[in-house]
C-alpha cells in the first residue's frame, strides 16, 4: 500500500489554474467601510480555510493572528490592523486554488491602493501564511518591480510563513536553512526594489515551502502547474492547455447538504405527488436542492476519484472518523445509482422550468406530465434508497473528506503509475509475450512453465495497477504535466497503451498456461514410485493450444498497441484536455520503455522521495510542518516563526515614528 503520508501541495493542488479563474468576481470585501487614516497600514493574507469572503477584516484569525496581536500592543491607534477577506478554499467548492488566490489577490491590491490613496502619509506592512503567502509575496514582487498597488517606498517590512514561492531573489531567509525551493516555484522576477524588506521563514519539513524538486520532477511539475493564477499580474502559467488539469481537480460540495439528502428527496416526492394541484415553483426549487447534494457525489463516482482502493483507504480509518464515514459513504454511494437519480432529477427540473417558462404555475394531479414527475420521483426514491437511509451524522462527518477526495485520488494515482511504469520490466514482459506463443504451439510443456512463471511474476505489478486505478484518466493527467526530460510524456503514453490491455485477462490466460503445463509436467515426471501418464500427457498437453490462442489475442494490445491521446472527456467534463502526445501516436511499448532508459541516467526518479513524499493535492494543513510555525525555533533567543515576525514588523514600524 502506499504511503498514507502524502502531505504537501498544492499551492494548489493542491495544485491551480482554471479555466475559469479570470471569471471568478472578487466578492465585496466585507465591513469594509472607510477607516480612519493611521500612520501604518497592516495587511494580512490568511492561509487556506483560515477565512472567507464575509470575514471581518478588523478580527485577527489564524496563524497570522500573533504577529496581528503584538503590532496592536506595541502601536495601539498608530497601527491599522487588516485580516484580508477572500475565498481561502482549494477545489472542494468548484473552484480551484488559483481562483482563490486571486480573490486574496484582488482584494489585497484593493485595499492597498484604495489606503494607499486615502492615506498618502500612511506606510504599509504586508504578512501571509500559506495560500496568503502565496498572493502576499506576489503582490510585493509587484511593489519591487513598480507594478503594485502602493509605491516600493512606502512599504515598510513583508513576512512570508511557508511561502511556496520560497527560494524568490530578494528575499531575507530567517529560521533553519532549507533544502528546496517552494512547491509553486520562486517568482522569476524577484523582489526588485523591495530587497532586504521582505522576510521568509520556512520549516525544512514543509514540502509547500521545501521542495526539492530536482529529484522528484513529477511532482515538482505538479506543483508548478497547479500554484499558477492566471490574472492579477502573476507570472503566466505555460502551457495554456493544463487547465483542464486544474478543472478535474475540482469538485463542488459548497451546496451540497448530505445529511438532509433523505429529507430532499422526501420534499421532492412531496411536491410532486400533492393530491391538489402541482406548485411547479416548489418542484424546481426541491429538484436543484437535491441536485446540489447528488451531483458531485456522482461526480466523484464518475471520475474515477471514487474508485475501490480509495474507498479501501478510508473504511480502514478508525470506525468513528469521517475518513471512516466518508468510506462508508461511498461504498453506500455505489449501491446506489446517483448517475441515473441525477438525470431523473435533472428532467425533472427541466420539465418544471420549461413549464413555468410557458406561464404555467401549477399542474393538475390527474394530467399526463403529473403522472410521469410522479413516476419519475419514485424511481428517485430507490435509486438513493442506501444513501438516504445513512444517518445524518455519518453524512455529515464525510463531507469535508468527500469534497477534497478528487484532487487527493488523482494526485496520488499519478504518482503510483508513474512510480510503477518505471519499475515494470516491460521489455520481459514483451519478450516472453512473443515466445510463449512460440511454447505452447510447439507443445514444449516444460519451457510453456518456465516462462508463464516469469511472466506472471512479471504481470502481478500491472494487475494491482489496472485494479486501483482509471489507466485512461490518469494518462490524461500525465499528458498534461511539463517536464524537460519528457518522463512525464513517456510515462503518459506508456498509459495510454495499457489502459487499452486487458490486463487481468492476460494475466490470467498467463495463468492457465502455467496450470496447464504444470499438470503435463506432473503427468510425464511423476513422484517416484508412480508410471508416467503419457496419455494423460497428451490429452492435457492439446489443452494448451486454445488457450494459447486466446493469449494471442489477449496480448496483441500489449504487443503491437501504439501510444494513444485519451478522449478528452476523461479529464473532467469541462475540460477538453490537450493533444500533447498526439505526434508519438506511432510508437509502441517497446520504443517508449526504450525512452525511459534512455532518460533515466540523466535524471533517476528517486521513487522513495516520489512515493514518500506525496502530495494531497489539496489538503495543505494535513501537514505537521506546514502547522508548525508556533514551534518552529528560528533565533538564538528562542523566539519560534511567529513572534519573530511580531517582533520584526514591530522594530520596522517603530522606525518610522
Amino acid at each position: 500500500m502506499r504511503s498514507s503520508a502524502r502531505y504537501v501541495v498544492t499551492t494548489m493542488v493542491t495544485v491551480g489554474i482554471a479555466v475559469g479563474s479570470s471569471e471568478v468576481a472578487a466578492p465585496a470585501i466585507a465591513h469594509a467601510e472607510p477607516i480612519p487614516c493611521a500612520g501604518t497600514f497592516n495587511l494580512f493574507i490568511p492561509g487556506t480555510w483560515e477565512t472567507d469572503e464575509n470575514a471581518d477584516p478588523r478580527r485577527p484569525v489564524g496563524m497570522l493572528a500573533p504577529i496581528a496581536e503584538a503590532i496592536q500592543r506595541e502601536q495601539g491607534p498608530r497601527s491599522e490592523i487588516f485580516f484580508t477577506p477572500y475565498m481561502a478554499r482549494a477545489f472542494d467548492n468548484g473552484f480551484t486554488y488559483a481562483d482563490s488566490k486571486n480573490t486574496a489577490l484582488n482584494n489585497a491590491r484593493t485595499v492597498l491602493h484604495d489606503y494607499g490613496t486615502r492615506c498618502p502619509a500612511a506606510k504599509f506592512t504586508i504578512n501571509g501564511y500559506s495560500q496568503g503567502a502565496d498572493a502576499a509575496g506576489d503582490i510585493a514582487a509587484d511593489i519591487g518591480n513598480g507594478r503594485g498597488p502602493i509605491p516600493v517606498d512606502r512599504v515598510l517590512a513583508v513576512g512570508l510563513l511557508a511561502d511556496p514561492g520560497a527560494g524568490t531573489a530578494g528575499v531575507s531567509v530567517v529560521g533553519p536553512d532549507t533544502a528546496g525551493t517552494g512547491i509553486a516555484d520562486p517568482r522569476p522576477q524577484g523582489m526588485g526594489l523591495l530587497a532586504g524588506r521582505v522576510t521568509s521563514i520556512c520549516d525544512p519539513k514543509d514540502l509547500y515551502c521545501s521542495i526539492q524538486k530536482g529529484a522528484n520532477p513529477l511532482l515538482g511539475a505538479l506543483g508548478s502547474i497547479l500554484s499558477k493564477a492566471l490574472t492579477g499580474g502573476g507570472a503566466l502559467p505555460t502551457p495554456e492547455a493544463n487547465f483542464p488539469l486544474a478543472e478535474a481537480l475540482t469538485a463542488d460540495f459548497s451546496k451540497a447538504d448530505l445529511p438532509g439528502l433523505a429529507g430532499a428527496v422526501g420534499d421532492l416526492t412531496a411536491s410532486i405527488t400533492a393530491p391538489a394541484a402541482i406548485d411547479l415553483t416548489r418542484v424546481r426549487a426541491n429538484a436543484h436542492t437535491l441536485l446540489n447534494t447528488i451531483n458531485p457525489l456522482a461526480d466523484l463516482i464518475d471520475s474515477g476519484a471514487a474508485n475501490p482502493a480509495a474507498t479501501a483507504r478510508l473504511t480502514a480509518a478508525p470506525a468513528g472518523t469521517a475518513e471512516n464515514n466518508a468510506g462508508e459513504v461511498l461504498a453506500l454511494a455505489e449501491q446506489s445509482d446517483l448517475a441515473e437519480a441525477a438525470s431523473a432529477v435533472t428532467a425533472i427540473a427541466d420539465t418544471a422550468d420549461k413549464l413555468l417558462n410557458n406561464g404555467v404555475r401549477k399542474l393538475r394531479s390527474n394530467s399526463l406530465k403529473a403522472r410521469s414527475l410522479r413516476s419519475s420521483a419514485h424511481e428517485i426514491s430507490d435509486q438513493v434508497a442506501p444513501l438516504a437511509a445513512t444517518s445524518p451524522d455519518i453524512l455529515g462527518s464525510a463531507r469535508n473528506i468527500l469534497a477534497l477526495l478528487k484532487p487527493t485520488v488523482l494526485v496520488d494515482q499519478a504518482l503510483d503509475v508513474a512510480a510503477d511504469v518505471t519499475t515494470v520490466d516491460f521489455p520481459g514482459i514483451l519478450a516472453n509475450l512473443a515466445l510463449l506463443p512460440q511454447k505452447v504451439l510447439a507443445m514444449d510443456a516444460a519451457g510453456a512453465h518456465q516462462i508463464a512463471g516469469e511472466l506472471n511474476n512479471q504481470l502481478h505489478p500491472l494487475v494491482q495497477l489496472a485494479g486501483n486505478v482509471d489507466l485512461k484518466w490518469i494518462s490524461q493527467v500525465l499528458s498534461v504535466i511539463p517536464d524537460s526530460l519528457g518522463f512525464s510524456a513517456v510515462t503518459s503514453m506508456v498509459t495510454s497503451i495499457l489502459s487499452a490491455v486487458d490486463i487481468p485477462r492476460l494475466a490470467n490466460i498467463v495463468g492457465r498456461i502455467q496450470d496447464v503445463a504444470w499438470s503435463v509436467l506432473e503427468k510425464l515426471v511423476p513422484p517416484p514410485g508412480q508410471v508416467p501418464d503419457l496419455i494423460g500427457a497428451g490429452t492435457a498437453l492439446t489443452g494448451l493450444l486454445p488457450i494459447g490462442q486466446d493469449l494471442a489475442a489477449a496480448a496483441v494490445d500489449m504487443l503491437t498497441g501504439k501510444a494513444r491521446q485519451p478522449a478528452p472527456e476523461v479529464l473532467g467534463k469541462r475540460g477538453t484536455g490537450p493533444r500533447t502526445i498526439a505526434k508519438a501516436d506511432d510508437l509502441d511499448l517497446k520504443a517508449l520503455t526504450g525512452q525511459l532508459t534512455q532518460i533515466a541516467p540523466i535524471n533517476p526518479i528517486n521513487l522513495v522521495n516520489l512515493i514518500s513524499d506525496g502530495l494531497s493535492a489539496a489538503n495543505f494543513v494535513a501537514s505537521g510542518a506546514h502547522m508548525n510555525y508556533g514551534n518552529l525555533i528560528v533565533d538564538g533567543s528562542g523566539r519560534n516563526a511567529v513572534q519573530w515576525l511580531g517582533d520584526w514588523m514591530n522594530l520596522r514600524i517603530g522606525r518610522v515614528k
